[in-house]
């Protein structure tokens, strides 16, 4: 029986150890998803979803050029959410070669089919209420 294990273990490619780690990987995920949530809700109130429709794609900079900030770190701090939400394909990220010759890149980011139903239409409709009831702080204690 040990032969037929070992076989199956050397035609799949994976071990014990490999096997538990992708439970294990969701089983964190799942602790801390509350992150994406909140990540969604502060992007909203910051109208990220739009800028970055209007301008059709942009940079952590170029977003962050149009947020009423002074903060010189705030284009990193961007960069940072903005990626998170790409993990998630709530928004697309590409790399562009910012200098032309191949030595610079930079991360844009751009509407996807899902970040679409978070930015206004033209009567100023979006799920963005929704989202920001879900994440009120009376709603989140009425679970505990």
């Amino acid at each position: 029986m040990s032969s037929s294990a070992e076989e199956r273990q050397t035609s799949h490619g994976s071990t014990g150890e490999e096997e538990e780690e992708e439970p294990c990987s969701y089983a964190i995920q799942l602790v801390t998803y509350t992150v994406l949530p909140m990540f969604m809700q502060t992007s909203i109130e910051l109208g990220l979803f739009d800028i970055i429709a209007n301008l059709g794609q942009a940079s952590a900079s170029e977003t962050a050029s149009h947020l009423p900030t002074n903060n010189p770190d705030a284009p990193f701090m961007l960069d940072r959410m903005l990626y998170l939400l790409s993990t998630h394909s709530v928004l697309s990220c590409s790399a562009i070669d910012s200098d032309g010759d191949g030595g610079d890149f930079r991360r844009v980011y751009s509407i996807t089919s899902v970040s679409k139903y978070f930015v206004s239409n033209q009567d100023g409709v979006s799920l963005s209420p929704s989202m920001a009831l879900i994440q009120d702080k009376v709603f989140v204690a009425s679970w505990s």
